[in-house]
């Protein structure tokens, strides 16, 4: 009798295992992981949650979506004095940082990037940017008009009123301003950290993977799951065994 309830336990958390394993895209995180050498040295890797979804504050603006938690994993794995992982996030290890898009847009001049500063407060320019960014950046600065900009801020970052960490990507392709799921085919991506940019805190880096992880509420959810029916089986095991005494 208790090889049968044990069975039936089995066969349960099986059957869970499987609903979990074949369930819909909805209940898994699409992460895109960006990975490489930035100019100065350390090794610069995160993940991009690709299935958040707008914030509510920059739903219907189609020249801006802003993404709460959308950057996990954000690490530098070498330290140095203007670039680690405490000076850009304010924390470490790095909590999710907020992720806004938007593209690259100049003042009035034509030449000075709009809400941009570096290293305190210096003004960057079309040209600037240019040569800030590693020679391999892949960015044509000649035309910003399909150049998108990716500004990250962590909580914890040490100025409010610039981002942590800008990058750019180089498309005509609008729905990636209000939706990250395009990421996943974007293979490169050039940037900088504003607060080191002068000290070498510039990156050229590519995808190391693509992979869809289960939601922690769905790990959740099946092992619950597993644990309910387990116990009503085995009570009902119980319940049988003092019928028949």
């Amino acid at each position: 009798m208790i090889n049968n309830a044990l069975k039936k336990v089995v066969g349960a958390a099986t059957l869970i295992t499987l609903t979990a394993t074949i369930m819909p895209d909805a209940a898994q995180a699409q992460r895109v992981r960006y990975s490489g050498r930035s100019i100065n040295g350390p090794i610069v890797d995160f993940d991009i949650n690709t299935t958040v979804t707008e914030d509510t504050s920059s739903v219907g603006d189609a020249n801006l979506g802003y993404f709460v938690g959308a950057i996990r994993d954000f690490n530098i794995t070498e330290d140095n004095f203007s670039i680690n992982n405490f000076a850009i996030c304010g924390q470490d290890p790095c909590p999710l940082g907020d992720l806004t898009v938007r593209r690259l847009t100049t003042e009035a001049d034509g030449n000075t990037i709009s809400d941009l500063f570096v290293d305190g407060g210096s003004t960057i320019t079309v040209e600037s940017l240019g040569f800030l960014l590693p020679a391999n950046n892949g960015i044509d600065f000649s035309n910003i008009s399909n150049i998108l900009r990716y500004d990250v801020s962590f909580p914890g970052g040490k100025d409010r009123e610039q981002p942590d960490i800008v990058w750019l990507v180089q498309s005509n392709n609008s729905s990636l301003i209000n939706n990250l799921t395009g990421l996943e085919e974007v293979n490169r991506i050039a940037g900088f950290f504003p607060r080191g940019a002068s000290s070498g805190g510039t990156f050229a880096i590519g995808v190391q993977s693509s992979q869809s992880v289960p939601e922690p509420s769905t790990i959740a959810a099946s092992l619950l799951s597993i644990g309910a029916l387990g116990m009503r089986s085995l009570l009902q095991h119980r319940q049988r065994l003092k019928k028949q005494s």
